[in-house]
């Protein structure tokens, strides 16, 4: 964008020049309260309408004055204060120092302990971008894209490649070729790249942009033309315009097409020409997109650029921690997903990027210990953000991440607290975190008592957050009401087991103890709970009382007739009417048991702890019973078909087969909830799931 109200437009790196010009310039036209004061209410119309005039000049001159790079971050903006706080929070560097490598490269800021063999960069040139006399025919040629020519052209006289063009804003054939990719091909612009001079391919145009920079904005996906630039001139990489000095790499990072061609970039940007800031940008992009390859190899060369900023104001350790996918514990998995981690390829890629966080995040964490324990100013920006990369662990459920710090730094993590007052283990312990929350076994029975009693800002202990349903409780994944209240309770009460018995009945500062919280908050999942065990009793209940009926009858009706003499049944001695009679008793006596499970489900008392153990083993009773009187009634009935139609199989058979239909539309429908519930009831507790 233009620059109409100030001198400076604004970048990444120009921010307090910036915001020093437009601070003056929002001063002299009266619209500087607007930056700072939100919007006041008045029921006066006109003072509203000159607010909102005020408000919209003000945003719009912040608008015109900032790059391309850094539009982006403002333009969803509805306010000039919105705009002017999300640039500050984003781009205002605070007063201490963050990082005295700020403006040195990586190499600079540390270098490597052996001097490793690299290849001295090539010489830089200047190259020409006021360009030449060009004829006229070659420049028709380009515009009407007729390659041919223009490759003749060029193997007959190759300055015509430094040659400016007016319609590309003075940029090069190049340039054109870039801009006009759907009318040309990669083919061609390799061949452009081999006849023009070495010299000429990174001609700048009006915007001080390289063909290559345009590439990697329109198409970053044409990684083979990249290579084929910077293989010609080395300089490509390191050539940045003015007005957006970010490295070529960082911006294909950035696209979400560009991960190979990052990867290409950063295998030719010379480590000595990257900045602190711009390294650790790589590497949070990295974990952004999941793209581990070149995060990977910076922070084992330079573990403390874990710790730099970006040019984000962020460092990597709180982009991963941000990064719900990039670990086990925070990828949720269902049950067959879990058994087979090792199998399908999709799980397996997930499995990969486990595996490669698993093997850089110990060098992030070793470089990180210092800055929870320094008093230093330097340090103290970092360990705001370090804390917080702890605290969103801790919110998503990263095991693996908040191991590490465990292990070597116990007492400063412990001591990490979130803006609400609330310690790790209480944010994990609201978001319903199992495995994280697990972690706390490995203390002493007095640091566990002191964890769950430690009280936010509004005097809630472990207890009071489990008792709570919050927006980041995630239960909703949990299959049925019936499950997620049990859930809910067997938190309760494993956090009830381990705290001090004066925290239990501790009361915050609305004067409620954590079971009154508990009960209070959980009244409308209690009713839904109540309501969906009750339609799912009762409509077995109806089910079970016909097969009962169909089995007693069945019993005395047996297929074939009674010996005249004996009155034995014909087919006594029948080995499938032997089956016809056992299938059709366990039937009768499974469906009659079935009856009396949900029977007694129908008539609990519905309490909170009824759904602890109670409701779900009565559940879990009647469905098993339920299943098995189906199964056998289907038996009884092909059994009775065999007998009856002995000979005619074209008949039998298939409905036999068609007797499994129901029984295996039963386990879909209902064996997943039988598992639910089985585990997390006879299970080790949810502490022990897998």
């Amino acid at each position: 964008m233009a620059a109409t109200v100030v001198h400076t437009v604004l970048n990444r790196k120009n921010y307090d020049d910036w915001s020093n010009q437009i601070e003056t310039y929002m001063l002299a036209e009266d619209l500087l309260d607007v930056l700072h004061q939100v919007r006041p209410i008045t029921e006066d119309e006109e003072i509203s309408r000159a607010w909102k005039k005020k408000d919209a000049k003000a945003l719009y001159a912040i608008w015109n004055s900032c790059g391309d790079d850094t539009y982006g971050l403002i333009k969803r903006a509805t306010t000039a204060k919105q705009a002017w706080d999300a640039l500050s929070d984003k781009l205002k560097k605070p007063n201490e120092p963050l990082d005295e490598n700020e403006k040195k490269s990586v190499l600079q800021a540390y270098p490597p302990p052996i001097d490793h063999a690299t290849k001295p960069p090539l010489e830089k040139e200047e190259g020409r971008t006021e360009g030449n006399d060009i004829p006229k025919l070659f420049a028709e040629y380009v515009k009407s894209n007729d390659w041919r020519n223009v490759i003749n052209r060029l193997r007959m006289d190759s300055e015509e490649g430094s040659a400016t063009l007016s319609f590309v804003r003075n940029g090069t054939v190049l340039h054109y070729a870039i801009l006009n990719f759907k009318n040309c091909s990669v083919r061609i612009i390799k061949q452009l790249v081999e006849l023009m001079k070495r010299e000429d391919v990174v001609i700048t145009d009006d915007d001080d942009l390289t063909a290559l920079h345009l590439l990697i904005r329109d198409y970053p996906e044409e990684f083979e033309i990249a290579e084929c630039m910077v293989t010609k001139n080395a300089r490509f990489v390191t050539n940045s315009p003015p007005l957006f000095p970010v490295p070529l790499v960082v911006e294909a990072q950035e696209k979400t097409k560009g991960e190979i061609m990052a990867r290409t970039l950063y295998s030719r940007t010379p480590h000595k020409e990257l900045e602190v800031p711009y390294a650790a940008q790589l590497i949070s992009l990295g974990f952004d997109y999941n793209r581990f390859d070149i995060a990977r190899d910076l922070i084992q060369r330079y573990p403390k650029l874990a710790m730099d900023v970006d040019c984000n104001g962020n460092i990597p350790l709180v982009t991963l921690a941000s990064n719900r996918l990039a670990f086990k514990s925070g990828s949720r998995l269902d049950l067959w997903e879990n058994l087979i981690y090792y199998g399908i390829n999709r799980i397996y890629q997930m499995k990969l990027t486990h595996e490669s966080v698993q093997q850089f995040l110990p060098l992030m964490c070793k470089a990180s210990e210092e800055i929870l324990t320094s008093e230093r100013s330097l340090s103290s920006y970092k360990r705001k953000k370090l804390e917080a990369a702890l605290c969103v662990a801790a919110e998503r459920g990263h095991v693996e991440y908040i191991t590490h710090f465990l292990k070597d730094s116990l007492s400063p993590v412990l001591a990490v607290r979130n803006e609400k007052g609330q310690s790790l283990f209480q944010i994990a312990a609201e978001s319903r975190h199992h495995k994280f929350y697990k972690l706390i076994n490995d203390l002493d029975q007095s640091k566990i008592q002191e964890i769950v009693g430690n009280k936010d800002h509004f005097g809630n202990n472990m207890l009071h957050t489990v008792a709570s349903i919050t927006p980041l409780s995630q239960i909703d994944h949990i299959q049925g009401t019936v499950s997620q209240m049990q859930r809910e309770v067997q938190w309760f009460k494993e956090v009830e087991k381990v705290a001090h018995p004066k925290d239990c009945e501790s009361e915050n500062k609305n004067n409620t103890t954590p079971r009154k919280l508990f009960t209070e908050n959980h009244k409308e999942l209690a009713k839904a709970a109540e309501k969906s065990i009750k339609g799912t009793a009762t409509s077995c209940t109806v089910v079970g009382a016909l097969i009962v009926t169909i089995m007693f009858a069945a019993a005395f009706t047996v297929p074939g007739e009674n010996k005249g003499t004996t009155s034995h049944p014909t087919f006594l001695t029948n080995k499938v009417f032997t089956t016809f009679i056992v299938s059709d008793v366990i039937s009768l006596f499974s469906s009659t048991t079935s009856v009396i499970m949900f029977l007694g489900i129908l008539t609990s008392r519905y309490s909170e702890d009824d759904f602890y153990k109670s409701l779900p083993i009565k559940m879990m009773i009647g469905l098993v019973t339920l299943f098995l009187s189906i199964a056998t009634l289907m038996i009884v009935f092909s059994c009775g078909l065999y007998i009856m139609l002995d000979g005619k199989s074209s008949i039998v058979i298939p409905s036999i087969l068609l007797a499994g239909v129901p029984v295996t539309s039963f386990i879909g429908m209902q064996f997943p909830l039988f598992v639910e519930l089985y585990i997390s009831t006879f299970g080790g507790g949810i502490f022990d799931r897998i």
